[in-house]
């Protein structure tokens, strides 16, 4: 039997539950296949956007995602590996979906006039 069966075998008899457990799942997989590493990064779902995520790659840096079914687009998306030391979101802009780094509600002057144009006409 192939890597690769092997691997998807060890995901149908042990992956459970998918949405918001990668780094678990991950982590276990990588015990049951030491030469797998673990990746954190971000997942780019064409239905969703962009999600926090962690798959594995095996020793030919192909990915092998073992909760890819909780996407929309089930592991076709776009992986893209996270850089330590790069900022990391502090959340979303609640106008336009960006992701926002500073600590900041809204990612800048534009959104939030918007925002709050929006927030006050039930008032």
């Amino acid at each position: 039997m192939n890597k690769s069966s092997l691997y998807s075998n060890w995901v149908s008899e042990n992956v459970t539950e998918q949405y918001g457990k990668c780094a678990e799942v991950t982590e276990k997989m990588q015990k049951s296949f030491p030469e797998l590493e673990r990746v954190r990064g971000h997942y780019y779902c064409y239905v969703w956007g962009e999600r926090q995520h962690w798959w594995l790659v095996d020793r030919d840096n192909n990915i092998i995602d073992p909760t890819m079914e909780q996407f929309p687009s089930k592991g076709r998306g776009r992986y893209e590996p996270w850089s330590e030391g790069a900022p990391e979101p502090t959340g979303k802009c609640p106008n336009c979906g960006e992701l926002i780094y500073s600590g900041d509600f809204v990612c800048g002057d534009i959104c939030g006039r918007e925002y709050a144009s929006f927030c006050s006409k039930g008032i």
